[in-house]
Formats: C-alpha cells, sequence, structure tokens
C-alpha cells in the first residue's frame, strides 16, 4: 500500500502500449462502493471475496498491466497465479519511506501498517523482478522496462 503500484502501473501500461487494469478499481466498479465502503460496511472478508473474484476475472482476459491491491498475492494461491500468468515486478519501499506519504483513509493503513507489510514481504519478494520503488515514478518505470527487457 502507497508504493506506487497505479502511477508505475499506469505509465508502464502505456509504455508498452497495453491495457492497464487497476484491481481495486475493478472492485469498485464491480461492487458498486468504494474499497473503503467494502471494509467499514461489509468488513476484511467480503473485500477479500470481491478481489478474488475480480483478479480472476483480469486473469481471464487478455494481457494486461494489472496493479494489484498490497493483499492480493497473500491470498491462497493468488502469487502462484500472478506468477504463471505474466512478469509481476514488485514495487519495494522501505517502512521509512511509506510512513512518509500520505495514506491516509486506506483500510488497513494503522498502527498494524509496519507488521503487515513485514508479514507480507516475503510474498512479495517471490516476484520475478523487485525494484527500488522510493525513487521518481518514471525512474521506476525506466526500470521496469530495463527489467522486461532482460526476461524477454
Amino acid at each position: 500500500m502507497g508504493a506506487g503500484k497505479t502511477c508505475v502501473g499506469r505509465l508502464l501500461a502505456e509504455r508498452l502500449s497495453m491495457p492497464f487494469v487497476d484491481l481495486d478499481q475493478r472492485i469498485e466498479e464491480r461492487e458498486g462502493v468504494t474499497v473503503p465502503v467494502i471494509f467499514a460496511e461489509r468488513g476484511e472478508a467480503a473485500f477479500r471475496k470481491a478481489e478474488r473474484d475480480a483478479l480472476e476475472a483480469v486473469l481471464n482476459r487478455e494481457p494486461c498491466v494489472l496493479a494489484c491491491g498490497g493483499g492480493t498475492p497473500c491470498q491462497p494461491g493468488a502469487m502462484e497465479k500472478l506468477l504463471a500468468w505474466g512478469h509481476t515486478i514488485f514495487l519495494d519501499v522501505s517502512w521509512q519511506e511509506l510512513s512518509g506519504r500520505d495514506l491516509v483513509g486506506r483500510p488497513l493503513w494503522g498502527a498494524g501498517a509496519e507488521k503487515l507489510l513485514a508479514q507480507r514481504r516475503p510474498v512479495y519478494q517471490q516476484a520475478h523482478i523487485c525494484l527500488d520503488a522510493s525513487q521518481e515514478v518514471p525512474q521506476v518505470v525506466e526500470a521496469a522496462l530495463a527489467c522486461l527487457e532482460l526476461r524477454a
């Protein structure tokens, strides 16, 4: 959360001439309410179900650049599906860097966020590509493009 997945993903998709999909946005379109509302009114379990359904729908369509929510790859079997589906990129940002970003209003941002990041990091590190995302977005995109070219 707050690593820049949407900003980097959108620019990366543009550079690759591919469609861009933000999974949280797709969930909001399918559910008719925002992610914070889903968390507040229906709970995290309902959100995770909606997230699984949206992910399956995206993985079964044409290739795209997909920005997943921070919990998406941590769902059972999700990281394996993502790794098999395409190139995965972990935008690595230190806790110190994240704490300086404006993350107010994010459902899981708060007292337990640092611990949550530490728990999720081993899953994220399974990605094909791990990038330092503390740089400016254009620099991160250039690094992603270079890594993707090496994997081609």
